[in-house]
């Protein structure tokens, strides 16, 4: 949120002060409202640059702080889901320092200091639901959460993928039924993002691993944030197995920095006598793409002859093409995560949304693409004590990215604070529609409001007054 004309003179507003002020300036407005160099890893630089590697650089102050919230949604989300991911295994709880500002702050807050709740807030109030469901960015993995003191049985997981424009990709979906234990979590499905990998999910074997952590199945589950790791010394190796016969025609080897210095690529039908189909003597580690002359067997082996490091091999992703099989559609580079939980009745209990960007990671600059949305908004119900229900529906074909819903008096032209809301920064695929339910002090609702509502990127126009 923006709170600069209250605490930050106007000649500060743009533009952001550069890498070196913030550096070597610790009168800078910004140092004195993001606690300088004594941030840490949560300094000013480091937050600028975060927000414009993502999002994109901004062309104005607004366009940053808008920005600067979906950083912080999903920085403050990805902190309370990585604990329930791993629920009690290595981690009693997880403990925020600092998140209300005791003075007008840019950083540790999930509030600001006028009582308007941030991104992190939206965030955390998303990954704290007493059951909840939930994606794991480095293994694609997609888990139901019960933290509730009773088990949840025969309840429906679903996960649908949605492209740049709104349209559903069917072929990326799953849906499945699970039962969950009361403190508890259970593991649905994982989402393969790339159908076109033959080695994805399949087995493998290896000469060694260091830790469960780092086993040889790493290297297919389709996550860019595990990996596989050998013991430290040489030779190693690691295979896959197809499942059956494949013709065989692309490698891709996506390394940790811990690559192989001299390597061999090796087929078999057998697992026993192998073939070698490539030899790398010189072996510069990263992602390694490699073309074969096509080949048809079920087990390919990567053979280590040796490190380029003191390490072991590590290697993140092993991926076998072919034939690309037919009726798949691919993703755009950047698209969306739909995650629903319903009980065994149908109820929704847990809904959660992401946007991914499979080409280039954390590169969310193509949202700033989207056209604007045909957006209308109504009342649902409206009560005495303050307490009403807002729909929002998204009319075009479109995707309605983020959208920001605030309430303003109608009199005093001043923003309702505080005020407690359901759910906002909501996203809605063409034709959907969403209630909010909203709550205020009776007295600041007087002389009316005005509902106003922004998509991300876009302005903010009033479309409601109750």
């Amino acid at each position: 949120m923006c709170i600069r004309d209250r605490f930050i003179p106007e000649k500060d507003w743009w533009p952001l002060p550069t890498d070196e002020q913030l550096k070597n300036d610790d009168d800078n407005v910004w140092n004195k409202h993001f606690f300088g160099k004594e941030a840490s890893n949560a300094n000013p630089v480091n937050y600028k640059n975060s927000v414009n590697m993502q999002y994109g650089e901004s062309s104005g102050l607004e366009e940053f702080c808008e920005k600067a919230q979906m950083l912080n949604i999903e920085v403050m989300k990805g902190m309370y889901e990585a604990w329930n991911d791993k629920m009690w295994n290595d981690a009693a709880g997880l403990l925020i320092w600092m998140s209300h500002p005791a003075y007008p702050s840019f950083v540790w807050q999930t509030y600001d200091y006028y009582y308007d709740p941030t991104g992190a807030y939206w965030g955390a109030k998303k990954a704290c639901e007493p059951l909840h469901i939930q994606w794991n960015a480095s293994n694609n993995s997609i888990k139901a959460i019960n933290t509730t003191a009773k088990d949840l049985k025969g309840a429906i997981v679903k996960a649908t993928i949605y492209d740049l424009n709104g349209k559903e990709i069917a072929a990326y979906g799953q849906t499945k039924q699970v039962d969950v234990a009361a403190s508890n979590i259970t593991e649905a499905f994982t989402l393969n993002f790339n159908p076109f990998n033959l080695a994805f999910g399949k087995e493998v074997v290896a000469s060694s691993f260091t830790s469960d952590s780092k086993k040889a199945s790493l290297v297919t589950d389709g996550g860019a944030g595990s990996r596989w790791e050998s013991e430290y010394n040489d030779p190693q190796w690691i295979y896959v197995d197809l499942g059956k016969e494949e013709k065989i025609e692309n490698i891709i080897l996506k390394w940790e920095t811990a690559c192989a210095k001299k390597y061999t690529l090796q087929v078999s039908n057998d697992a026993k006598k192998w073939k070698t189909v490539y030899d790398n003597k010189d072996g510069k580690g990263g992602i390694e793409k490699i073309d074969l002359e096509s080949v048809t067997a079920r087990y390919v082996k990567l053979e280590g002859i040796s490190r380029a490091t003191q390490f072991g091999y590590s290697l993140f992703e092993f991926e076998i093409y072919g034939e690309k099989p037919e009726g798949i559609e691919e993703l755009t580079p950047l698209h969306f995560i739909k995650l629903e939980l319903t009980d065994a009745d149908g109820n929704l209990l847990s809904e959660n949304f992401y946007w991914r960007n499979g080409v280039r990671d954390l590169d969310y600059t193509q949202l700033n693409t989207l056209p604007e949305a045909d957006l209308s908004c109504w009342l649902v119900n409206k009560s005495k004590d303050g307490k009403m229900q807002i729909s929002v529906k998204n009319n075009s074909k479109t995707v309605a990215f983020a959208n920001r819903v605030r309430l303003v008096n109608k009199v005093t032209q001043k923003r309702v604070l505080p005020v407690i809301m359901s759910d906002n920064y909501i996203t809605l695929m063409p034709g959907e529609e969403r209630t909010i339910s909203v709550e205020a002090e009776p007295e600041m609702l007087k002389g009316g409001v005005s509902v106003l509502l922004k998509q991300y990127g876009k302005a903010e126009q009033k479309k409601l007054d109750i």
